[in-house]
């Protein structure tokens, strides 16, 4: 059943966020102030959604796992033997123990929880419990890992804590014609960047529709890119983004505009672009 609840934020002030281009406003003050928003977002839109925790290839082999964080949950993500990638909430079904830190990586033929030693095989089903083997009334398979709902997409991995955010094709709609020319789920992560930006996660969004402020913040970036340019694609589903033109001369959005990569085979011109 759903728990989804409306935004504790004033209907009016939404409605005029949904104006035309150069009609519609910003989100109110408290959409980025208060906690009580931003409990309700971590509910609906971490939680309760399709939430996208890394690569496929963090979990290439079977036996591996690797324990993230969605909101208030913990999720352990363990790849099985037939290659199965499977989630679980984090915690141990005797005393709610965390099996795995998260973050942490490693690869093991089950899962054993570090409190009492309870041991689960990579498909969640409990294979041991110590000196509970003749306790009467003890059935090994009343007590899984908890399933939580997990897709792969492209390479990429997505969760689903809440288990009620529907199907993950209607969740990613119509993405999948502007990703799958790039054949991102043959490309591999070279380097990995983790920082904090101390602001509320939705500005650091937004920033990122629009660049308005290119021309005061990152002037180089406008020698390769004219900062009125721009597309928002029609998504299908729960998605946004677009494309940016580059200057003549750019192959990419560099400091220089050289690209110093190989391009990806099968694209036309204006898909490298």
């Amino acid at each position: 059943m759903s728990t989804r609840t409306a935004a504790p934020v004033a209907r009016e002030a939404l409605l005029k966020t949904l104006g035309p281009t150069g009609a519609g406003f910003s989100l109110p003050q408290e959409a980025y102030t208060s906690q009580a928003v931003f409990e309700w977002e971590r509910a609906h839109f971490f939680e309760g959604s399709w939430t996208c925790v890394g690569r496929s290839t963090d979990l290439g082999s079977p036996g591996d796992r690797r324990a993230v964080r969605i909101g208030s949950e913990s999720v352990l993500l363990v790849r099985g033997k037939d290659g199965t990638l499977k989630g679980f909430f984090n915690v141990c079904r005797h005393r709610g123990h965390e099996l795995a830190p998260e973050g942490a990586c490693s690869n093991a033929a089950v899962i054993k929880c570090p409190y009492h030693a309870w041991v689960y095989g990579l498909d969640g089903r409990l294979k041991g419990a110590p000196r509970f083997g003749d306790r009467k009334g003890f059935d090994r398979t009343d007590y899984p890992l908890v399933d939580v709902p997990v897709a792969e997409w492209h390479g990429w991995v997505f969760v689903n804590p809440s288990g009620d955010a529907g199907a993950f094709d209607e969740h990613v709609g119509n993405l999948s014609e502007y990703i799958a020319p790039y054949e991102p789920e043959h490309l591999e992560c070279l380097a990995h960047h983790e920082y904090v930006i101390e602001t509320n996660w939705k500005i650091v969004v937004e920033n990122y529709h629009e660049c308005y402020h290119c021309p005061q913040i990152h002037p180089e970036l406008c020698r390769v890119t004219p900062p009125d340019s721009g597309l928002n694609v029609e998504p299908v589903g729960a998605w946004a983004g677009g494309t940016m033109d580059l200057m003549d001369h750019a192959e990419t959005m560099s400091l220089t505009g050289k690209s110093l990569g190989v391009p990806i085979p099968g694209l036309d011109a204006e898909q490298l672009r």
